[in-house]
C-alpha cells in the first residue's frame, strides 16, 4: 500500500441481483452467498438464490 488514501481508490465489493425480482444488492467481498429479501417468505428449499453479476476489486474515479 502506498499511503493512507490508497485503499479508498478501490471498491471491493460484490455485486448480487434476484432472478426472481431483479433486486440488486451490494455486499463485501468476503460474502458467498446471499438471500433476497424477496425469498426469505419461502419455504427453505424453494429459496432461489442471488446471482453474483461483478465480482472483484474496481478502481474507483
Amino acid at each position: 500500500m502506498k499511503g493512507p488514501f490508497e485503499r479508498l481508490k478501490y471498491d471491493g465489493r460484490r455485486v448480487w441481483e434476484c432472478p426472481a425480482c431483479n433486486n440488486r444488492q451490494h455486499t463485501a467481498g468476503n460474502v458467498t452467498a446471499c438471500l433476497c429479501p424477496c425469498q426469505r417468505q419461502v419455504a427453505g428449499a424453494e429459496q432461489i438464490r442471488m446471482k453474483l453479476v461483478e465480482d472483484g476489486v474496481r478502481r474507483i474515479q
